[in-house]
């Protein structure tokens, strides 16, 4: 059973290693691309009608798309297994890093976030700061229009009821961390489909994206011997349940 455990994972990593070398080995042609584009933008716009403007506008989006989905697929192999290295993570600092680099979209969208005091637990500092900054821009993207955005970040106690979406191993203790919104919510019968690479609930025009952030989340959570669940109700909000070991080896 080891065995077969070992070339799984090794397979899984010589797949992941797969996307990391594609991923980068499409960045330079996406970058000439974009250069070529914006030297003939430049160069010939006075020949340009409004028609032809609005074509090269289109294929700048689509070359943002694009970037976009490269950088996901990166992100993704960087979440392999073979990329973590466990010490000692406050997800108080891990949290607060996450929300550096969302400046932007808290304040000048006069959003707020509540987070409650979090546990001390072992894993990979920058894959729990890519699995928050992952639920955060989530919330981000879903939210309400017209309602101010709130995010709630806590620590609960784990139930007897929990044990319905998880299966803790009796050798180590877990924390659960909920990561609630008020945004436009989802189907609960969608709470697991939206796990899965590149699946979207609502079309690219209404909500940019590029399907991958939350497969991430699953994936390093996964890396960490935890589970991750989703809980949503439409028009109401979203709530992502975390059940992360104390410590991710036995």
């Amino acid at each position: 059973m080891k065995k077969a455990s070992n070339e799984i994972e090794q397979r899984e990593q010589q797949f992941f290693d797969f996307i990391e070398a594609a991923a980068h080995d499409l960045h330079s042609p996406l970058r000439k691309l974009s250069v070529l584009i914006e030297k003939v933008f430049s160069q010939q716009e006075n020949r340009f009608d409004e028609k032809s403007k609005d074509y090269v506008q289109r294929i700048k989006g689509c070359i943002d798309q694009m970037r976009s989905l490269i950088n996901g697929l990166t992100d993704l192999a960087m979440a392999s297994p073979g990329n973590t290295q466990f010490v000692p993570c406050d997800l108080n600092d891990v949290v607060r890093q996450a929300l550096r680099g969302m400046d932007e979209e808290i304040n000048n969208k006069n959003a707020a976030v509540i987070v409650g005091p979090l546990p001390i637990v072992q894993g990979n500092i920058v894959q729990y700061e890519q699995l928050f900054k992952n639920l955060l821009e989530n919330a981000d993207k879903f939210r309400k229009k017209g309602v101010p955005l709130q995010i709630d970040i806590v620590e609960e106690m784990i139930t007897d009821n929990d044990k319905n979406y998880f299966d803790p191993s009796p050798n180590k203790k877990y924390h659960k961390i909920e990561i609630r919104d008020n945004g436009i919510g989802f189907n609960q019968a969608y709470a697991e489909k939206i796990f899965e690479p590149f699946v979207r609930l609502h079309s690219k025009v209404d909500f940019e994206g590029n399907g991958l952030g939350l497969s991430i989340c699953k994936k390093i959570v996964a890396n960490h011997c935890g589970t991750i669940y989703a809980k949503g109700s439409e028009n109401v909000g979203s709530s992502f349940i975390l059940f992360l070991p104390e410590t991710p080896t036995s």
